[in-house]
């Protein structure tokens, strides 16, 4: 069996100018000539260029506009699922000089998990001791917005209670969050069970948000065991527990946050007279992931039960 010889290789190789395909990896991504543009600090129309390009050398159109979104092409996808390993395999054996280190990672939560999720995470990164930090937002996150805020490079991690499909994503399950019915320690209304009629005159304080999946069991709670509004909507957990804590207001928080905030906030459980509504939580990242961010999210898929 004949084979090519390495200079012949090497020479064909120089005849591809390298950046266009990492301008074409950035289009697969972004999904946008125009955002690429503001990656780069460069005009929209040398993009356009670069890509027509590629397109003449690739003999495929690559992609296919779909209203303001490029879609790729059965070519495109198999380009580019070629060309990721070999920018990985690139950027391992260049000098680290001449590659450009990350310091921060950008952490994307929904406000209401954001507890359960970022004082783990920042304490393993410190305990990494690898000159790291964190930027943390929040946002109200759905499927189509986790998407955009990776893709875009908004985002290194985001954590959700949404699992993420896409062909650029990775997505994993990192725990399971089950939530409990709080009060006041102080609080002489209730004892350690609520019935249902106590439930549907109890003061309720509730998060705002959003999230589908907490509105739809939000609403088929109100409808079946409530007869009054809840006293106080808020985006603010910390508010959540404040609130409780000094009124006779009842309110519905993740286990692990009553775990961790209960001594503080002088908080008790109360059992409900019915099972309340479990979620999971889901670590959603660009496949191309720093290799130090991927081993602090293999650290805690560790902890999650089996």
């Amino acid at each position: 069996m004949s084979t090519i010889p390495v200079s012949e290789k090497i020479c064909s190789l120089s005849r591809i100018d390298l950046n266009l395909l990492t301008i074409f990896c950035l289009i697969y991504s972004a999904g946008s000539i125009s955002k690429v543009a503001d990656m780069l600090e460069i005009s929209p129309s040398a993009v356009s260029q670069s890509l027509r390009k590629l397109r003449e050398m690739m003999g495929d159109n690559l992609f296919v506009r779909s209203g303001n979104i490029l879609l790729p092409t059965v070519f495109s996808d198999e380009l580019y699922d070629n060309i990721i390993p070999l920018i990985d395999e690139l950027s391992a054996v260049l000098p680290v000089s001449s590659l450009v280190q990350k310091k921060r990672l950008t952490l994307y939560t929904e406000s209401f998990i954001s507890p359960l999720i970022v004082p783990e995470l920042t304490e393993k990164i410190i305990s990494m001791n690898d000159n790291l930090s964190l930027l943390h937002r929040t946002d109200d996150l759905n499927e189509t917005r986790i998407i955009e805020l990776l893709n875009m490079r908004q985002a290194d991690v985001v954590f959700s209670t949404f699992s993420t499909e896409n062909s650029n994503i990775s997505c994993k399950k990192v725990s399971n969050m089950k939530l409990v019915l709080v009060a006041s320690q102080h609080n002489t209304l209730y004892g350690d069970t609520i019935s249902e009629v106590m439930l549907r005159d109890a003061s309720l304080v509730g998060y705002n948000t959003k999230n589908e999946k907490v509105i739809y069991y939000r609403t088929i709670f109100d409808k079946k065991f409530r007869s009054s509004e809840r006293c106080l909507l808020t985006t603010s957990f910390a508010s959540i527990l404040m609130i409780v804590s000094k009124t006779n207001c009842l309110g519905i928080i993740p286990e692990k946050a009553f775990a961790a905030y209960a001594d503080m906030y002088h908080l008790k459980k109360i059992e409900p007279p019915f099972p309340l509504p479990q979620f999971s939580i889901y670590a959603s990242s660009r496949k191309e992931i720093n290799k130090t961010l991927f081993s602090v999210l293999v650290d805690m898929l560790a902890a999650v039960p089996g």
